[in-house]
């Protein structure tokens, strides 16, 4: 069975972005460009992995990754951010995020850590 990946990003050309290599690679991906959008799809859909934007109108990366995890408790979170801080940082890894990336991001490494955190949670 394929994984599902959810991105969410309220940049509309980094979700088709990720969209588009992450369906290329073969996973079926969902995307969202806020925070209730991607809890609507993560009560709808089985989810593997979320690759989550921290800065989005409304609710913030974290909150959405809260809230995700109420729905979706072993879901795999990676953060996307191009405003990364240390405390932001700390905050998403406390919570369980698999990794933090930030903005631009290397198309290279996000297959990596995707793999990562999806051989994690198999195993896991």
């Amino acid at each position: 069975m394929k994984h599902t990946i959810l991105v969410v990003d309220d940049e509309t050309q980094i979700s088709d972005l990720l969209r588009d290599f992450l369906t290329q690679e073969g996973y079926q991906v969902f995307t969202a460009a806020n925070g209730v959008e991607a809890i609507s799809l993560g009560k709808q859909n089985r989810l593997d992995l979320a690759l989550l934007d921290l800065k989005m109108p409304g609710m913030d990366g974290i909150e959405v990754f809260q809230k995700l995890r109420e729905v979706k408790k072993d879901i795999g979170v990676i953060i996307l951010t191009g405003y990364g801080t240390l405390k932001t940082a700390k905050q998403a890894m406390r919570l369980g995020a698999h990794d933090y990336l930030t903005k631009p991001f290397d198309l290279g490494l996000v297959k990596s850590v995707i793999r990562e955190a999806l051989e994690r949670k198999e195993v896991g």
